[in-house]
């Protein structure tokens, strides 16, 4: 049962995070052009605008389908995996450059909780 509100509650969590970096307004979301503005700001303009807009794409289209794939309980391992690293890259190119310490401190219990989350499934998948 605990397995279950974890997933529901992660899976929830990313799937509103995807939804929302698609459609600027809904879910109170950023939308795409804005998340690609971001990026560029965050240090990646030396991509190009194209580049890090199809990044902005490719991210927010992960990390919905990883959210999906935690709610449905399929390939967990590696939805927890890339949940981890979407954290990783929030706490590097936002949260602690904002010096916001109670969103650093927000984004380190997600990220390690992610790679527990992950570690623990590949034990059991191992055993």
């Amino acid at each position: 049962m605990g397995n279950l509100i974890i997933r529901i509650g992660f899976g929830l969590l990313f799937v509103w995070g995807g939804i929302e970096k698609f459609i600027e307004g809904f879910l109170g979301g950023v939308g795409l052009q804005n998340m690609a503005d971001f990026l560029n700001g965050s240090g990646l303009a030396f991509l190009g605008d194209s580049v890090v807009y199809l990044l902005g794409v490719v991210l927010a289209a992960l990390e919905l389908i990883a959210g999906i794939l935690v709610l449905i309980d399929k390939k967990t391992f590696y939805a927890y995996g890339f949940l981890a690293f979407i954290m990783l890259l929030a706490l590097l190119l936002v949260h602690i450059p904002s010096g916001n310490w109670m969103n650093i401190m927000i984004h380190i219990t997600l990220f390690t909780t992610l790679i527990g989350l992950a570690i623990d499934i590949r034990g059991k998948n191992q055993e």
